[in-house]
């Protein structure tokens, strides 16, 4: 018997000054938890921004830049014009795309699925930890998970996912429209505890573990392997 593997391209999106490799644990940790459900698997970890050698405010006004036009209607995402090609290239290769966008980095990796709808490939799955609000195209809200943290003392939410909104019209009752501020929201949205604040949540060491030796890597990853078992089952094995 073996499996009929299924390939799937994963890749992480950082957000403003980042340090290079900050996404590779999570990155790594997804790919093994994939592998192990029977899927080959391609992943890499990209800088739609740069990282954090490259100064900060040109990397602040283009995320701000993208954010106000999240669906592309006056202007070319300027994330996506850096990563466009990578990912493009990889999803014409695999049979599922997943994009996993930590703080800007999950702008932009909504705005790449919308880039990969219009191209005629199938919709990703995308999941942003950490990232503004922005609005989700109905075709993938289902598709789309949002994770965001408070503090595991402070109870204090992630301030970078309160940014952005969802808001929108939505047909009522009678079908007049309505003014909703959920309307463009994720399908799935989990708020985890965390010890510390917006940069940890990939970390697994002291003092990021609390008494019961849970880490925040540990935390972040449970509802993406659950929300990941419902949207990619297990591979089946063949004769």
């Amino acid at each position: 018997m073996k499996r009929s593997n299924e390939t799937i391209a994963l890749f992480t999106l950082a957000g403003i000054a980042t340090a290079p490799g900050f996404l590779d644990t999570i990155r790594d940790e997804l790919s093994f938890l994939l592998r192990a459900r029977g899927y080959t698997v391609e992943a890499d970890s990209l800088y739609p921004y740069g990282d954090w050698s490259r100064r900060l405010v040109p990397q602040l006004y283009e995320i701000f830049r993208d954010l106000i036009d999240v669906h592309e209607r006056f202007l070319n995402s300027i994330g996506v014009r850096a990563t466009r090609e990578r990912i493009f290239h990889a999803a014409a290769q695999s049979d599922h795309v997943l994009l996993v966008g930590h703080s800007g980095g999950g702008l932009t990796a909504v705005q790449l699925a919308g880039q990969m709808i219009k191209a005629g490939f199938a919709p990703p799955l995308v999941i942003q930890i950490g990232s503004p609000r922005c609005p989700i195209r109905r075709e993938l809200q289902d598709r789309v998970l949002f994770l965001s943290a408070e503090g595991l003392e402070t109870k204090r939410k992630d301030p970078v996912a309160r940014l952005g909104h969802w808001r929108g019209w939505r047909r009522g009752p009678w079908k007049f429209p309505q003014w909703k501020r959920n309307a463009n929201a994720p399908g799935t949205q989990v708020v985890i505890p965390l010890i510390g604040g917006h940069p940890d949540y990939f970390r697994s060491y002291a003092p990021y573990v609390d008494e019961e030796g849970d880490s925040n890597l540990h935390r972040t990853l449970q509802p993406l392997d659950s929300w990941l078992t419902d949207k990619l089952p297990e591979q089946q094995e063949t004769p």
